[in-house]
């Protein structure tokens, strides 16, 4: 079989980039077992215990839009991330079909923080996302946050292209930037990092020949870091950050994959001033 050519792609320097809108997300009900054996945290945080605090994920997320084609979606928490007790892997799940699984994004010390931020296609009317966060010492953690996603004014369906798009299957190969290089010219030693990735490449399903994004691996300094897992519930053209320990310097390397085995790559030389 032939291999699949690799788009790669130049640094971005642009000041114009897209963002994911900041709204914050409050988790609701109280802190009670769930029937998989995870915890499902919510209430007033005060109330919570200092482990339940420590493992609490932060979500993100409007609590009504208009936009079903680009809905922002941040996920973060404050837990330790070190050898001997991290994060490893972070779940965000919609309660709607026809696509209920958002992304698994599984993550290593390296990370520094967990973090990562996206943007997803939502179907219209009440949905309840779930973020589920694994730690390697004391098991799977919850939070679930609801959504209104109004009926778009302009009649558009959430199975449709967003306005931002055309229906056509072009794609363009990613592009990183680091906000924290942009707002100061440096990245010092042993500080975290939020790179952004920007892709324009549609994410389609429900048709005759399905495209979309699969798989992201950020690699740093010759080791992988993290692996995100994606779904056809990625939005189209999607913007999508992380976080990242700068530790050392070195080449950070992101590679994507969609479902039919195209490969796509972006690589920014980390280094200190």
């Amino acid at each position: 079989m032939a291999r699949q050519p690799i788009f790669r792609a130049r640094v971005l320097s642009r000041r114009d980039v897209l963002g994911l809108a900041s709204v914050a997300g409050l988790c609701i009900g109280g802190a009670r077992a769930a029937s998989s054996g995870r915890r499902l945290l919510g209430g007033d945080p005060a109330l919570l215990s200092p482990l339940e605090r420590e493992h609490l994920p932060l979500l993100r997320i409007p609590a009504k839009t208009r936009n079903a084609h680009k809905v922002p979606i941040v996920v973060e928490m404050s837990h330790p991330m070190t050898a001997d007790h991290h994060v490893t892997k972070v779940e965000v799940v919609n309660d709607r079909e026809p696509v209920p699984s958002m992304g698994t994004f599984r993550f290593t010390p390296a990370n520094g923080v967990v973090y990562v931020g996206f943007q997803a296609r939502m179907d219209d009317g009440d949905s309840e996302v779930t973020v589920t966060a694994e730690c390697n010492r004391h098991g799977a953690w919850a939070i679930r946050r609801r959504i209104t996603i109004a009926e778009d004014p302009e009649g558009c369906s959430a199975t449709a292209p967003p306005r931002a798009r055309t229906a056509g299957n072009d794609i363009h190969p990613p592009e990183i930037r680091i906000p924290e290089l942009v707002e100061r010219g440096r990245i010092r030693r042993g500080e975290v990092i939020h790179p952004q990735l920007k892709i324009r490449h549609p994410n389609r399903t429900g048709t005759s020949e399905p495209l979309h994004l699969k798989d992201l691996e950020v690699w740093f300094a010759g080791q992988r870091v993290s692996r995100f897992e994606l779904t056809p519930a990625l939005s189209d053209d999607p913007f999508i950050s992380f976080a990242l320990l700068a530790s050392r310097e070195g080449l950070l390397e992101v590679r994507l994959a969609n479902n039919r085995g195209q490969r796509f790559e972006a690589a920014h030389e980390i280094g200190f001033s």
